[in-house]
């Protein structure tokens, strides 16, 4: 059936070529089909109104959050680090890093009762993630928190021997990950979670339980010595925002990568040679080992604050990059069911659309809608 002779209420999409309703994108495989373009660098699948590349904190690590509701979650964010900057000026590090540590971890647990991840199972799922990072972190940071500590005073003073600074450097920031993945890998065997962002949400939400609970064990005994820190006001701002903010998100977003990753080899896919390494388990976990042996190293050997929080900057910068290009085109190989639904309204766009894989008039992807409501009522759709 050739184009000309189709309805105009359809169109073959020139990449997959499928026939679907006319429209902005692709409703089966979300290229756009104004030029034709599968990458569709300019609409990220999961807020298609920011392009790929644009640097969102809020619609990279909460990425089923509708627009009309991400803007209250900006501001709480904007709101914690203006009250952390003011807890540094001050010199109030302990208070600020433990403000710091429960800003992100809150926001997540309300972004999932907002978007109902968990759909009918929040205590399976906030207990088998959040609760359990919570867990492991305490004891973990009791037995290991003052080894990377140590192994930078040493080797500043005397030179700290290459196996230590390897062991507690990169072996501890390693380790630590492993355990970080152990609530995802609880909630992996219930088959009932089958879609990528489902993972990247519980990996997410197990980093964040297990940082805060570190960052709270080590923190304790500064606070218990008193709330002002003698340290310069610099150093004091930096250590809360590198502490409290940098780490978490830097552990929720490699974390929630694997997760993801991890959850596309669940079902169907398109060829993974369209969308390259950002789509392959093997690349992700590479990245991420990558990522953590740099940061161990500098844990270790870096003694200033001011470099340190500087490179975990870049680093969060480029994980963020990284983690909204894997997941845009996680969530494009993942839509692998053309079949055109009733109508239904977009819950990103509200209009009025047949329920596909895509919304064929802003081109989010369905799986990056909010699991409650109407956006998800047609769950023989899924």
């Amino acid at each position: 059936m050739s184009e000309q002779s189709l309805p105009p209420t359809e169109k073959i999409c020139p990449v997959c070529g499928q026939d679907v309703p006319a429209g902005e994108y692709c409703g089966a495989c979300g290229a756009y089909l104004r030029t034709g373009s599968a990458a569709r660098s300019h609409a990220f699948a999961a807020h298609p109104e920011e392009h790929l590349f644009h640097p969102g904190i809020i619609s990279t690590l909460f990425p089923h959050l509708p627009r009309r509701h991400a803007a209250p979650f900006r501001l709480a964010l904007l709101a914690g680090v203006v009250v952390l900057v003011v807890f540094g000026l001050l010199g109030l590090t302990g208070a600020g890093i433990a403000t710091a540590a429960l800003v992100v971890p809150l926001l997540y647990l309300i972004y999932l009762y907002e978007v109902d991840v968990y759909e009918d199972e929040p205590l399976i799922v906030i207990g088998s993630t959040f609760i359990l990072g919570l867990l492991i972190g305490i004891p973990w940071a009791l037995y290991t928190g003052h080894f990377s500590t140590d192994t930078l005073v040493a080797n500043a003073t005397f030179g700290a021997p290459l196996w230590k600074i390897l062991a507690y450097g990169p072996g501890l920031s390693l380790a630590a990950q492993a355990l970080m993945l152990v609530g995802c890998l609880v909630i992996y065997a219930r088959k009932r979670y089958d879609e990528v962002l489902d993972g990247f949400v519980f990996g997410a939400a197990g980093a964040l339980g297990f940082t805060l609970a570190v960052t709270v064990v080590e923190l304790w005994p500064q606070l218990s010595q008193g709330v002002r820190s003698g340290a310069p006001t610099v150093d004091n701002t930096l250590a809360i925002l590198g502490r409290g903010l940098l780490l978490p998100f830097i552990a929720a977003t490699a974390t929630g990568l694997i997760g993801g990753a991890l959850w596309l080899r669940r079902g169907k896919t398109r060829p993974a040679t369209a969308f390259g390494w950002t789509t392959r388990i093997d690349s992700v976990v590479l990245l991420v080992i990558c990522l953590w042996v740099g940061l161990g190293l500098v844990n270790v050997l870096v003694t200033s604050i001011v470099v340190t929080v500087c490179i975990y900057a870049a680093v969060a910068m480029v994980l963020l990059l990284a983690a909204r290009v894997a997941l845009h085109h996680m969530l494009l190989a993942e839509a692998v069911d053309t079949r055109v639904g009733p109508d239904t309204v977009c819950f990103h766009c509200h209009h009025s659309v047949p329920r596909m894989a895509f919304c064929p008039h802003c081109g989010v992807a369905t799986r990056a809608t909010p699991k409650t409501g109407h956006g998800r009522l047609e769950r023989a759709y899924r």
